[in-house]
């Protein structure tokens, strides 16, 4: 009998929501019931409510890259299981697929690196006409990869991005970076041949049908590439030599006349400078015709709310005229292996916070999956999605998968977010001797969204102690799913038919309720 007067109580609200939002009325309702409810519904120690009509930003999806680890995994008998964790229903259902387009290494005879991050290029030295030519069967396991991803029907976006430029092109004749740090190695007189090698590339997969919507010719243009260590393909660029090398992408991607937009400068981290960048490339008119996305990489502030808030709000009050994504992001320094559920939690943080207070419209991993290192305790270590041992006869998913899980599953592409107002707020905030905020903790964030089919989704994600949540919203929704995650147990749905808005959310977890 309780629970029936429960359920209808919470229909009542629902029904009553409706009518008072249209009236303007519904914060004074939510006051009133807030006192009465106590009585038949049991008390949240956070109540959030959901305004659909306060909306954001219109999300246009999830992704990770194929970057390194499709030269391995797609020639291995794993490779159809790796398709089907990450772009299937069944597993992550992320419809972003970063293609790398490699710069060589592994042909160069002058290579400072080995490995899968030694990269294989269409483009090579044909030692038979003395010339560089493209040859479009190479690359074949990463191109397997994405075939079997495509096979899923989620993929609506696929990025090619360059760690470098061909080696061919570069003036040390390698893609690891100069001779010297923070010293770009890409020539002017080639960036010209840069966008013609990628355009060509593009155009390959646009005539097989992949929807390639973006190319990214920069990465991390701040970090020095090269100099005494050389880890992996990296260019370093100056800010005009990113204005100069862009304008070149502009004007021959007009020429061109392929359905392709810029994506850059791919920052390597949210700062005053990505912003500059921003405000450089969307107010360039020749640049802004064909930029299709701003983009910024999440490295180094996981934990920072208040740089998270002060990037988002800079972003909001400039309005550019194009998405403002978030492209890369993985764990470091790595603190967690494959098996702490910490490293979950981690990543489910930079999720919420980068959307919720970035405004980014996309997000995408680093890494869909990665090799595994074997540490003395006999922990397996590993910033992939999935770990894969060398030749990927073995593949594992880690727990950082499920805190994308969490919110790519029930967010699809074309979702918008809408406000979601927590009553209580659990920050941390850290002051200089000024007085002046430079960091800020929280214990947990919740961000809403509305999706295509008119379902809200609410996640959840609690760093701090266990708390129950009420989570109503103004609209006219009776019935919910509960999904949620922790140590323990894995996207359990631990609620499913007639609204009951209170819900149970343990210490260090993952909850993402649907509402429809």
């Amino acid at each position: 009998m309780l629970l029936l007067l429960k359920r209808t109580f919470c229909i009542i609200v629902s029904i009553l929501n409706v009518a008072l939002a249209c009236s303007g009325k519904a914060d004074v309702f939510h006051s009133f019931i807030g006192k009465i409810s106590n009585m038949i519904v049991e008390k949240a120690d956070v109540s959030v409510v959901i305004r659909p009509k306060n909306t954001r930003q219109r999300l246009s999806g999830f992704g990770t890259s194929a970057c390194w680890w499709s030269q391995d995994v797609g020639k291995s008998e794993n490779a159809e299981k790796a398709a089907r964790l990450l772009y299937s229903d069944e597993g992550l259902a992320l419809n972003i697929y970063r293609y790398n387009v490699g710069a060589g290494e592994k042909e160069n005879p002058n290579s400072r690196i080995s490995g899968n991050r030694a990269t294989e290029s269409f483009y090579y030295y044909n030692e038979g006409s003395g010339k560089f030519e493209y040859d479009f069967t190479r690359d074949a396991s990463a191109q397997r990869m994405l075939e079997l991803s495509l096979s899923y029907g989620n993929i609506d976006t696929v990025v090619l991005f360059a760690n470098s430029p061909h080696y061919s092109m570069t003036v040390t004749g390698q893609a690891t970076g100069g001779t010297e740090e923070y010293f770009s190695n890409l020539p002017a007189e080639n960036y010209g041949a840069f966008a013609d090698y990628l355009l060509t590339i593009a155009k390959y997969f646009l005539d097989k049908g992949v929807p390639v919507k973006f190319i990214s010719p920069i990465n991390e243009p701040q970090w020095s590439w090269g100099g005494g260590w050389v880890g992996q393909e990296g260019c370093h660029y100056e800010t005009d030599e990113i204005l100069a090398l862009m304008k070149v992408f502009a004007k021959k991607i007009k020429e061109s006349g392929l359905p392709v937009k810029l994506m850059a400068p791919e920052s390597g981290e949210v700062s005053d400078e990505t912003v500059g960048w921003f405000d450089m490339l969307a107010s360039d008119p020749d640049i802004a015709e064909v930029l299709g996305s701003l983009a910024y990489h999440s490295y180094w502030t996981d934990g920072n709310a208040y740089n998270k808030y002060r990037f988002g709000r800079t972003v909001a009050e400039k309005g550019y005229p194009c998405p403002v994504d978030m492209t890369e992001w993985c764990e470091l320094p790595l603190e967690h292996d494959i098996s702490d559920f910490g490293g979950a939690m981690r990543e489910a943080s930079v999720i919420s916070q980068d959307l919720l207070l970035s405004g980014a419209n996309s997000w995408s991993a680093w890494s869909g999956a990665n090799n595994i290192e074997v540490r003395d305790d006999g922990a397996l270590w590993s910033d992939g999605l999935l770990a894969v041992n060398e030749d990927a006869s073995e593949i594992t998913v880690s727990e950082r998968y499920y805190a994308l899980a969490h919110f790519s599953k029930f967010i699809p592409a074309g979702s918008v977010r809408v406000e979601a107002a927590a009553d209580v707020l659990d920050v941390d905030c850290q002051t200089d001797g000024d007085g002046k905020i430079y960091d800020a903790r929280v214990d947990f964030t919740v961000s809403a969204y509305k999706t295509p089919e008119g379902k809200l989704v609410c996640v959840i994600v609690n760093e701090g102690k266990t708390r129950s949540f009420s989570v109503n919203a103004l609209a006219l929704k009776l019935k919910m799913d509960v999904y949620q995650s922790t140590a323990e147990e894995k996207l359990k749905k631990i609620r499913s038919g007639l609204l009951n808005p209170v819900i149970k959310v343990p210490e260090n977890s993952i909850t993402t309720v649907i509402l429809y």
